[in-house]
């Protein structure tokens, strides 16, 4: 009886055990791809402020004189308006 106990204690402790390397390496993935995310989700942001600032109506109007553009508004009845 003595050898099962100490049996059951010792596979317990190894699967806690191991079960905990398991959860620390996910945990470290985790926060690796959280890392990743923060990188994209900035530089998704950056893209936006520069598409802001080049779509601006100053700008336009800077880039059409400079490049020669035939740049001319939407008319109203040429926008499509989408259903839910």
């Amino acid at each position: 009886m003595r050898y099962f106990f100490l049996i059951a204690t010792l596979t317990v402790l190894v699967s806690i055990a191991g079960t905990k390397v398991v959860v620390t390496k996910q945990l470290n993935k985790i926060k690796i791809l959280d890392q990743r995310i923060i990188k994209i989700e900035s530089k998704i942001e950056k893209l936006k402020t520069e598409y802001s600032y080049l779509t601006s109506p100053q700008n336009l109007k800077k880039i059409k004189k400079e490049n020669g553009l035939k740049l001319i508004p939407i008319e109203e009845e040429n926008i499509i308006k989408l259903k839910n």
